[in-house]
């Protein structure tokens, strides 16, 4: 069992490098806000396409042709036929005034949702450029801490920390009997399983000419197809 000053020694450096990671954790969200934020910002060709103002303008003509159907019909019905010119001025001008209404509506919202993307743009730029700050911010304090981290952590390269769970095991089931011994078991069983993993690949032949290997090996679909009739032959034979 290992003694209980290198365990709280072990200890005390996983507490150290788990706050090296919350600070990791911050800077990645930090970077996933700003990617977010990114998505609100539109220059005007987007409010073009979403606003489409020729769709709406045509809309408003055809509302203003409707209506003035309308008021076509209605005056049509109270003057009667003998003085349909008065129907038909009617709602000519009823179709003229709505559609230059209609026009007009339809510009003026253009005009607000132009100036409206370009007050969330600005908006949105304020909000990235505070989040940006906080990333050189985070980054200049996890870099410090590191620095910080190498006069602490004197047992190991920081370049195991996140191997740190594993090197702390072989003093929890007394493997190892110092922080020191933890960290050379962990690296003996590293070099270990790497010379393992290389030992055991094995090199697969490529094949460079096809048809010198075709010409070497033969058709393997032809081979197949051969003893498929071979093996039928050896069949009929034993049942005759």
């Amino acid at each position: 069992m290992a003694d209980q000053t290198e365990l709280q020694r072990m200890e005390q450096a996983q507490g150290y490098i788990q706050r090296y990671f919350e600070f990791d954790d911050a800077i990645k969200i930090n970077k996933e806000n700003r990617a977010y934020l990114q998505t609100y910002i539109h220059d005007e060709a987007y409010v073009v396409k979403t606003f489409n103002i020729g769709h709406q303008r045509m809309k408003a003509a055809f509302i203003s042709l409707a209506a003035g159907l309308i008021v076509f019909g209605l005056l049509f019905a109270i003057v009667g036929a003998d003085t349909i010119g008065v129907a038909i001025v009617g709602g000519a001008a009823a179709f003229i005034l709505l559609t230059v209404f209609g026009i007009s509506l339809q510009h003026y919202r253009y005009t607000e949702a132009k100036k409206h993307q370009v007050e969330v743009n600005e908006g949105i730029e304020e909000q990235l450029q505070m989040l940006k700050d906080r990333d050189a911010q985070l980054i200049r304090q996890r870099d410090d801490y590191y620095n910080g981290l190498q006069k602490r952590i004197t047992f190991m390269s920081l370049d195991y920390m996140k191997n740190i769970d594993q090197i702390k095991g072989y003093l929890d089931r007394g493997e190892a009997e110092t922080c020191e011994d933890a960290v050379e078991m962990f690296e003996r069983n590293m070099l270990l399983e790497e010379m393992t993993s290389l030992t055991s690949q094995v090199d697969e032949p490529e094949i460079t000419d096809v048809e010198a290997a075709k010409e070497r090996f033969g058709d393997p679909l032809e081979l197949i197809k051969k003893n498929k009739k071979k093996r039928r032959k050896e069949k009929k034979a034993k049942k005759a």
